[in-house]
């Protein structure tokens, strides 16, 4: 039996345990009022012999503990382990991380991909109360990791994640398709937005389009996507500002991050045996340059959404950012508090039936008087 944390269900009943003494004192004093007696020899030394605790005293006694048991029983003794129960805002964010070609350019060190994949692991880890879901794309897109509470999962997902042309075999950049992916997959975890080869896209743009926008969507739960580029959009089936428009029409925010410099820097390109290096331009002789991370088309994406627009030029404005996003998708949390109890006036009842039939016994044998 666990009396860890006892508390009483019904308390007032305890109140009879202070006029016990005093109901005892009077039921005794009736009782010996009733019974009138005699004396036989030396009065001194019956009055010695029958004092206050005489054997005539005792089934009082017992029957004033088993009334006091019972009104213990009535207030409800319980004990047990406390318990919570959490309900959460759900809060769903889908990544959409670009691993075009152009993402090993060296900006951001070591390099664009590579720093996205640590700030991004970081940043898991100040997500609280949220399903996370990952969605990696270049000319195409598919969803590397479903909404998950398991962040843990996520980041290993992340680590293996690699560039084009080793993660998607087609380099390109493809914003809206990605936007359209993860808001299938946000909708209703449509299975067919991860199809490598997007034949489905326009046909999930159609279904999401004409789908009626859920109120649970805007009163049981939020949802964002993040998307992770560093260029502009140029190989999409899906125009990126249409996209931003349906997640808009689904509460969907969306917060663009722009991977990179403003301003062009040298680009690497992949070479015949696996590795990336600088390239000469044969009539310029100089060397070849990346465009510049094209923040227009991210701030509009942002601005139709209610989202935010941030550009990462560098390491540290790109944990910035993170730190950010982290802060304004903190949800708040509402907590109900429950216990759960083991009822213990079963014991008291228990042990109040055994002086009962104590009781009997005594008046029935050892204490038995004549009429």
């Amino acid at each position: 039996m666990d009396f860890h944390s006892i508390h009483f269900a019904n308390p007032i009943w305890l109140t009879g345990l202070f006029i016990l003494p005093l109901a005892f004192l009077i039921a005794l004093w009736v009782s010996r009022a009733r019974h009138s007696t005699f004396s036989l020899g030396n009065s001194r030394l019956v009055e010695m012999a029958s004092g206050f605790l005489s054997p005539q005293a005792v089934p009082w006694l017992l029957r004033l503990v088993v009334v006091g048991l019972c009104l213990i029983a009535a207030a409800r003794p319980q004990s047990g382990q406390k318990k919570v129960e959490e309900k959460k805002q759900v809060s769903d964010l889908f990544v959409a991380l670009d691993v075009s070609g152009s993402m090993v350019t060296p900006d951001l060190k070591p390099n664009r991909i590579t720093a996205a994949k640590k700030f991004l692991a970081d940043f898991l880890d100040k997500i609280e109360n949220a399903r996370i879901g990952l969605t990696i794309f270049a000319r195409i897109s598919f969803t590397a990791c479903p909404l998950t509470t398991d962040t843990q999962i996520v980041k290993q997902i992340l680590s293996n994640v690699k560039q084009a042309p080793f993660s998607i075999k087609v380099d390109g950049t493809a914003i809206g398709d990605a936007i359209v992916a993860c808001v299938g997959r946000l909708e209703r975890g449509d299975p067919q937005a991860e199809n490598k080869n997007n034949p489905v896209v326009p046909s999930l743009l159609s279904a999401l389009a004409d789908k009626p926008k859920e109120t649970e969507t805007s009163e049981g739960k939020h949802q964002a996507i993040i998307l992770l580029t560093d260029g502009g959009d140029n190989a999409s089936r899906v125009d990126p500002l249409t996209a931003a428009k349906i997640a808009a029409s689904r509460g969907i925010k969306i917060y663009t991050v722009g991977m990179g410099s403003l301003h062009p820097v040298p680009a690497l390109f992949l070479q015949p045996d696996g590795t990336y290096q600088y390239a000469i331009d044969a009539r310029t002789r100089e060397v070849y340059m990346s465009d510049p991370v094209e923040m227009g088309i991210l701030k509009e994406i942002a601005r139709i959404t209610g989202g935010k627009a941030y550009s990462a030029e560098n390491n540290s404005t790109f944990q910035a950012v993170l730190d950010d996003i982290a802060r304004l998708e903190k949800r708040d949390v509402a907590v109900t508090t429950h216990w759960e109890y083991n009822e213990l006036a079963p014991y008291f009842l228990l042990a109040a039936f055994i002086l009962l039939v104590m009781d009997l016994v005594l008046e029935t044998t050892y204490l038995r008087t004549l009429p």
